[in-house]
């Protein structure tokens, strides 16, 4: 998968495989699909230990529930800064800033740039080329 994140600086992207340890302890391990980590101290050789400043998952038919919402509430909990979700079934992006007291999620389509949070909005993810990325899989035929 192509690495849609390019800016510089100190916080690190990690694709899946990676196991999270949300509350430090070994009771709620999850395995997003993508995460930045800007406080580095929180990583350890075979997991992270405690929240990353950035989740981004993308929802399948197996994970949807799960990751809208019992995720989405453990990481809003664990100090998560920024939760995205990817729907390719209906095209869009389900955004939280979880920085905000209500954390009332923000639902757009798979359209334009969007800005990433936890950058101040200095970093765009480039919705098109996702959309682009969504409909090349499908034509992909099935086994």
């Amino acid at each position: 998968m192509k690495c849609l994140f390019t800016k510089e600086g100190k916080c690190k992207v990690y694709e899946s495989p990676i196991d999270i340890q949300l509350d430090r302890d070994d009771k709620t391990m999850v395995e997003p699909d993508v995460v930045v980590i800007c406080e580095r101290d929180i990583i350890r050789r075979k997991n992270v230990f405690g929240a990353p400043d950035f989740i981004l998952e993308v929802l399948s038919k197996s994970t949807r529930r799960k990751d809208m919402l019992l995720k989405s509430y453990k990481y809003i909990e664990a100090g998560v800064r920024e939760y995205w979700m990817i729907d390719p079934d209906k095209k869009l992006l389900i955004k939280y800033d979880c920085s905000k007291e209500d954390a009332i999620p923000e639902i757009k389509p798979l359209k334009g740039k969007e800005p990433v949070l936890i950058y101040d909005g200095k970093l765009e993810i480039d919705l098109d080329e996702i959309e682009a990325i969504i409909d090349e899989y499908e034509q992909i035929p099935e086994e």
